[in-house]
């Protein structure tokens, strides 16, 4: 299974309905459509119709039965998921400004979730190993300066290493993409404040 959801364009409308986000989130603990009803003072019907199409767009899934009134209950849950809009155009043009932008890393992000599944259902389909790398390192500035002299240290000498491996050397060559993404780190119990503004 998953563990995570990617949101196709059409799946967007579904989810746009604030009804259908009510449930999500009041399955993050299992429930049946019955209790829900009961619980929303609605229909079983109108409810029933809803979590159906939620588990057909593979947003909640069964996970077990209860006994109610003498009767037994199916119970659904929201799958632990991110929900990530599928990338419309995979070729986006590179521009200096975009580097430094909240939406940029987002994007990337997402297009990297999304190919990294799309892989990973190929590569389970034929039985074969999913090539790749991580990298994750926590790095401290103390000054807006001293972040912007590590962009300009960490730009050089990525792209010294990139221009020797950019281009296909043979027929066999596969292309590999590298992201490279740093924010300031969250820490636990405090509130965002300005030095994690864009400077």
């Amino acid at each position: 299974m998953d563990h995570f959801k990617i949101l196709e364009r059409e799946e967007l409308s579904m989810m746009a309905s604030p009804f259908r986000q009510g449930l999500l989130q009041a399955l993050s603990s299992p429930n049946s459509a019955a209790g829900l009803a009961r619980q929303c003072n609605m229909s079983r019907q109108r409810v029933g119709y809803h979590m159906r199409e939620l588990e057909r767009s593979g947003c909640i899934e069964a996970v077990g039965e209860r006994k109610a009134r003498g009767l037994a209950e199916k119970l659904y849950q929201t799958k632990p998921l991110a929900f990530v809009y599928s990338p419309l155009n995979t070729e986006r043009p590179e521009r200096t400004q975009d580097r430094y932008s909240w939406a940029s890393l987002v994007n990337l992000a997402a297009q990297t979730l999304w190919d990294l599944l799309t892989l990973r259902r190929r590569a389970d389909a034929v039985g074969k190993r999913l090539a790749t790398l991580a990298l994750e390192a926590e790095l401290h500035f103390d000054s807006p300066a001293e972040r912007k002299a590590f962009t300009g240290d960490l730009i050089d000498a990525v792209g010294s290493v990139v221009r020797k491996y950019e281009h296909p050397r043979s027929d066999s060559s596969r292309a590999f993409r590298i992201v490279l993404g740093a924010y300031p780190k969250p820490e636990p119990g405090k509130a965002d404040d300005k030095r994690n503004a864009q400077h």
